[in-house]
């Protein structure tokens, strides 16, 4: 009954909606869809010129996709990480992150492990999507993961949950959605555990996403949050646009706010030398006769005083020196604690992260498109 009232509710919402033959219910039947109607976006050309020379030191960046997204979709950033320097690599869950997530977090601790075996580096940075920004951070605050992470930044995460999700849980029946659920014990997990003092954590987020409502449930209390609210850019979006691309390398780049310390390497002490042979004792030669002592001033000449340097004076026409801010991430203190960050936001950034006119908000619309098929199908039996 429950399923037979969200499905209704979902297609009051819909008309005229056509979906592929399949089984909707599969979180590889919507990765398929998906991918299909943004092929072209991700489509890898000829990239433009990088912000920035390439790191002189190539880092490990861990790339985690979240519900329903297939590795495919990280294919232009992959792409712009390499040429500015990082290592990618691409990290899919299995069932498409759509299994319970305590689980998943376990399996990515799993992967972090294996890519610092095959890396060779001690820590590594993560950049992780949606779902995958959850378990991420989860791994972060109550696994071991901020003894292996640097750098943690999420994009369009539900960090607190999406309301519609127990709707879909219902329709689906992904364990996922259920931990999704505002209030579940899987959030509430995430959200009491204290954030880490060594690993720099970052959300970004966007006030067009059409999935992730409301937009401040990607915010992380006591973290760096980013909020792109001066156009509209979609959930998808974020995967290639440029822009949004600018910002996770940023985050990506910047001085670790509190580093931790660094393992040493061993140093390698010289070989002890051995005793040279003792051979018979010279007599040393007797000490000279002191000298007569020295007239200081053997000419009879006065003595002349120098008096000490004063420092120049400024000019008057010399320019005053502004300080220079060196990040280039800026914001304002956000309240719940932590750098809340508004880029060009505008009119719209003043009053606070708004959606964009035309931005569909609620339950995605790929839900409303499977309750129609779900609806048919119930009337044809």
């Amino acid at each position: 009954m429950r399923r037979l009232v969200c499905l209704l509710l979902l297609a009051g919402s819909m008309s005229g909606c056509w979906l592929p033959p399949g089984d909707f219910t599969t979180p590889e039947y919507w990765g398929r869809y998906f991918l299909d109607i943004y092929a072209a976006d991700l489509e890898i050309g000829e990239l433009e010129e990088g912000p920035a020379p390439p790191l002189e030191e190539p880092r490990t960046v861990l790339l985690i996709t979240g519900v329903t997204i297939p590795a495919r979709w990280f294919g232009p950033i992959a792409a712009r990480l390499r040429r500015d320097g990082f290592n990618p690599v691409i990290y899919e869950p299995p069932a498409l992150l759509s299994h319970d997530l305590e689980e998943a977090t376990a399996d990515l601790a799993e992967v972090v492990a294996r890519v610092h075996a095959e890396s060779g580096q001690d820590r590594i940075d993560i950049l992780a999507e949606c779902t995958g920004g959850v378990i991420a951070r989860h791994y972060l605050q109550s696994g071991d993961g901020e003894a292996h992470v640097d750098r943690m930044v999420t994009f369009v995460s539900p960090q607190h949950g999406v309301d519609k999700a127990p709707w879909a849980e219902a329709i689906v029946g992904w364990p996922a959605l259920r931990d999704l659920t505002p209030g579940s014990d899987f959030l509430r997990a995430v959200n009491e555990a204290p954030l880490p003092d060594t690993t720099d954590l970052t959300s970004i987020y966007t006030c067009g996403d059409e999935y992730i409502r409301p937009i401040e449930t990607a915010i992380i209390p006591g973290a760096t949050n980013i909020a792109l609210c001066d156009r509209p850019i979609g959930h998808f979006e974020t995967f290639f646009d440029v822009e949004v691309y600018g910002l996770m390398r940023q985050a990506l780049v910047r001085p670790l706010i509190n580093p931790p310390p660094r393992a040493r390497p061993p140093v390698e002490e010289p070989p002890a030398e051995e005793p040279a042979e003792e051979g018979p004792v010279e007599a040393l030669p007797e000490e000279p006769a002191e000298a007569p002592p020295m007239d200081d001033n053997p000419l009879d000449e006065p003595a002349v005083e120098v008096p000490p340097l004063a420092p120049p004076a400024p000019a008057d026409d010399a320019p005053a020196v502004e300080p220079v801010d060196e990040d280039p991430i800026a914001g304002e203190v956000d309240p719940a604690g932590g750098l809340r960050v508004h880029v060009d936001a505008g009119p719209a950034g003043a009053e606070g992260c708004r959606a964009q006119p035309g931005a569909p908000a609620g339950i995605p619309a790929a839900l409303g498109l499977l309750a129609l098929v779900a609806l048919r199908r119930r009337r044809r039996a």
